[in-house]
């Protein structure tokens, strides 16, 4: 899921709650044994799976129970997915040059 603004990185909240149900219903000891073993509590896990913001300690430990790397779910900026190696901060086309005078004694400033 991108976030609004595909120029910054995200975190893609979505695939985290199917991954996260996924493995819930696979599961059979229910939301209170797993939310015990996992370190969260069952609100966070009820939050997590249906796709609400939790915080990065959550994350980190849903991952871990899920066994995945938190980078699974990194959404990079839009820039670093089209070019990873090239910055469009600057570029001559955006830049305006001032035109080029000479000086009373000839030199370029």
């Amino acid at each position: 899921m991108l976030t609004s603004d595909a120029a910054r990185a995200s975190f893609d909240w979505r695939r985290f709650a199917r991954d996260c149900r996924s493995t819930l219903r696979a599961d059979d000891r229910g939301y209170r044994t797993l939310a015990r073993e996992i370190g969260v509590t069952i609100s966070d896990l009820s939050r997590a799976a249906g796709g609400s913001n939790v915080s990065v300690e959550k994350v980190i430990a849903l991952c871990d129970f899920l066994g995945r790397d938190v980078r699974d779910y990194y959404l990079p900026p839009l820039s670093q997915m089209e070019n990873p190696e090239k910055s469009n901060c600057f570029t001559g086309c955006n830049v305006k040059q001032r035109p080029h005078h000479a000086s009373s004694n000839g030199e370029q400033p």
